[in-house]
This record gives structure tokens, sequence and C-alpha cells, in this order.
């Protein structure tokens, strides 16, 4: 592995879930004429500067808000002044009509290149499968006395804990007195009071015969026996809610530490560490080496446990086969409406080596607040991912030590700013 190689991160290619995409998917890059210099897609709105360059209208805008001169050629420039509607641009480009990347899945819509990832997003056959097995869904810790949620994940389960201590608390008092009652009813070593009340009970009449109730010469002291075994109840009930008030107040102030411990974590820092587990790791890299547009995720993992959702894409790199690909995606959930738009952070990505730990690569980039890739996923999965195209050499992965029992090891830190 060329540990001094320079990588540079950059904005992937819109993800096409886990089958292969066909051809079609990766020839449709702009044509320099039609690519925006500022954001490397096709051009969106196109104007053209009196020194001859073309640009999106709010690339450009952007820009010279910060600059004032052209991002090509540093000339100064004016938005009133220098800057044209370039329509013939405009037009050929909107004349263009570009295959759905499904279309080898049966979509056989056609659309203009910006109209495109739009169309991704919601094409019915744009269904992303998982690189690994459907996994065992994780049940609750109290899953014993009676709590039946089950979890995608263990950071979904803990968030159920935080959030639901009462119940469990109720569950576990529950049950501890059912236990408790269950083993006073079976206890086979009936005391003696019980005993001599059931001994009362049993006893023949003056005739000799068994009697169905109790006769009325043992009556005042039946009554008698089953008085004190009232009593000698009652007295373990008081004891057992003794027992049941510590245990509630032990339990109360372990969830709220808990929980002012996890929020004042979560105030000070955002961090999400993942380790990707890239099982059958020799099947999956022949099947990509016999296609190089099939394409592994990993299953998606949160910054913390109301944070961002990422999933990480490893594949052959469409520009050189003698690459290995590395992105990570931004995923939608249910708490992007609270979270900051466009993500900003830092990134790192660690493909361990199993066999000698400093041989471990190791790369880190920041986020771009400009592209597609950090701004909030309009599908399940954001259109684009951010990343290395030319991340490590495909031979040197398998023949340096990172795969180890068919399994290849990828970590990823992701630190929010």
């Amino acid at each position: 592995m060329d540990q001094g190689k320079t990588k540079s991160a950059s904005e992937g290619i819109a993800p096409m879930g886990i089958t292969a995409l066909n051809e079609t998917a990766l020839s449709d890059q702009p044509e320099s004429r039609y690519e925006c210099p500022v954001c490397l897609n096709w051009l969106r709105d196109p104007v053209i500067t009196t020194c001859g360059h073309k640009f999106c209208k709010s690339c450009i805008t952007s820009w010279l808000q910060n600059s004032g001169h052209c991002p090509i050629d540093n000339i100064n420039l004016s938005m009133k002044v220098d800057i044209f509607p370039d329509n013939y641009t405009k037009r050929e480009i909107q004349e263009q009509r570009m295959s759905c990347p499904f279309a080898a899945k049966g979509c056989n819509v056609k659309v203009t290149p910006l109209d495109l990832d739009a169309h991704i997003a919601s094409c019915e056959y744009n269904k992303p499968e998982s690189s690994c097995p459907p996994s065992v869904r994780v049940p609750c810790s109290f899953q014993a006395v009676g709590c039946k949620e089950t979890f995608e994940s263990q950071e979904e389960m803990n968030t159920h804990l935080h959030s639901d201590t009462q119940s469990h608390m109720s569950l576990l008092l529950n049950a501890y007195s059912e236990v408790k009652i269950n083993s006073d009813i079976s206890n086979v070593n009936i005391d003696a009071k019980e005993q001599e009340a059931m001994n009362l009970w049993d006893a023949p009449d003056k005739d000799g015969a068994q009697s169905t109730s109790a006769p009325l010469t043992n009556t005042s002291a039946l009554i008698k026996a089953l008085y004190e075994r009232v009593v000698v109840l009652e007295q373990r009930n008081r004891e057992q809610d003794i027992v049941i008030a510590n245990m509630s107040k032990q339990l109360s102030a372990f969830a709220v530490a808990k929980m002012k411990q996890n929020s004042d974590m979560m105030l000070r820092y955002c961090m999400g560490n993942y380790i990707w587990k890239v099982d059958n790791f020799k099947a999956r890299l022949d099947a990509m080496l016999k296609d190089h547009y099939k394409m592994l995720y990993s299953p998606g993992f949160y910054t913390s446990p109301n944070g961002y959702r990422f999933c990480v894409r490893l594949n052959i790199s469409p520009q050189n086969p003698l690459f290995f690909a590395l992105h990570v995606h931004l995923m939608k959930t249910e708490n992007d409406d609270c979270l900051e738009w466009p993500f900003n952070g830092r990134i790192s990505f660690a493909m361990i080596n199993q066999y000698d730990p400093d041989m471990t690569q190791k790369d880190t980039m920041m986020s771009n607040s400009n592209l597609i890739a950090f701004k909030k996923p309009t599908a399940e999965i954001c259109v684009r991912g951010f990343g290395y195209t030319e991340y490590a050499v495909v031979s040197d992965v398998v023949r340096n030590g990172f795969v180890k029992n068919d399994i290849l090891i990828i970590k990823v830190n992701i630190r929010c700013v």
C-alpha cells in the first residue's frame, strides 16, 4: 500500500443501490463545455463572462460576492456588467435526454441532465438493497420482564432505554412482585400455622367421617390459625413494599444521572464511530471485478442517538479499475428537521491491517458546505457521496494483510464541527 500517494477527496456519483449500475449511469457525466467549474455539475441556468467562461448563475453569483474576480483567470468581474445569460448553451443542455440508470430494471424514462437527480430520487426502481444479509433485530434489554420492543441497531435500543425509563421500571417491579408471590404460593414448606389450619379443616367429625366443612368444635382454633397466617403474610408484604420502594429510588436516581450524562455529552460534541466488517469479501471482490459498476453499502449508522445518519460505499473506481473508491453518504432520518444543514464536520477513514496495525491506512477529509453530498437528503440516501475515487490499490488490499478470515474491516469516524 502506497502510504505516500496523494488522494483528493471529492463528491462521488449518485448511489444506485447495491445492484450493478449500467454503463449509461457513469457515461452521463457532463462534457467540459457543459460543466460548471465551480460545482463540477451540469450547468444550471448558464451564464457566460466577458472573459469567455461559463458558470451556473447561482455559483458565479455566490463566488463574486466573496471574491469579485473570475475563478478561472482572476480577471475582475461585475455581476451587472460582465455576466450575460448563455441561452444557446441552455437550449443545448435542455435538448439532451438521458436514460434512467435503472433502465436495466425496467425504467424507460428519459429526462434532461438537470432533471436526472430528481428522477433518480423518486424512481420506483430505485430500491437500494443491503450489502449484508438482513440483521437480526435487537431486543430490548428488559425483554425478560415483558418489554416486546425490538430495534434495527444497538443505538436505537439505547435511545428507547433512555426515553422509556418509567415504563421499564414498572415492568421490573411487576416482575419482582410476581416472582415473590409465586414463590409464596409454590412454597412446599407450609409453615406450622397454615398446616395447623389445614389439619383442623380436614379433621373428622364426631361420626368419624371426613367433613367438607370445618366441624363446629374446631371453629375457634381454625379462625385463630387463619388469623395468625394473615398477620404473617401482611408482615411479608410490608417488607416487600420497603424493598420495592428502595429499588424504585435507586432506579430513578440512576436513570436521571444517566440521562443527564448523555445530555451533557451530546451538548459538548457530536461524534460517531462505526466499524464496517465486510464479510465474504473475496466473493464480493470477484463480483466487483467482473462488474465494475457494482457497489457495496454498509448499514446506516448515527453520529449520536438523535444525530446525522451515514452509510459507507465501497466499489471499484470507475476512473481507474486498479483502485477501490470509498465514499460516505448521508441518509434520511426522522430527526433531519432538527439538525443543522448543510452538514459540517470532519470525516476519517481507516482501512485496518489485521496483521500489522502499523500498516493501517488512515485518511481524513473535511466537509464542503457547497456540495450536494452534505445537504439535507431528499431521498433515503443522498444522491451524492463524498470521499476518495482512488482510495486504495485493489491488489495491495488483498496481498498486504488487510483481509483476514475473508473479512475486510473499515473504520469510519465522523465528528461534527
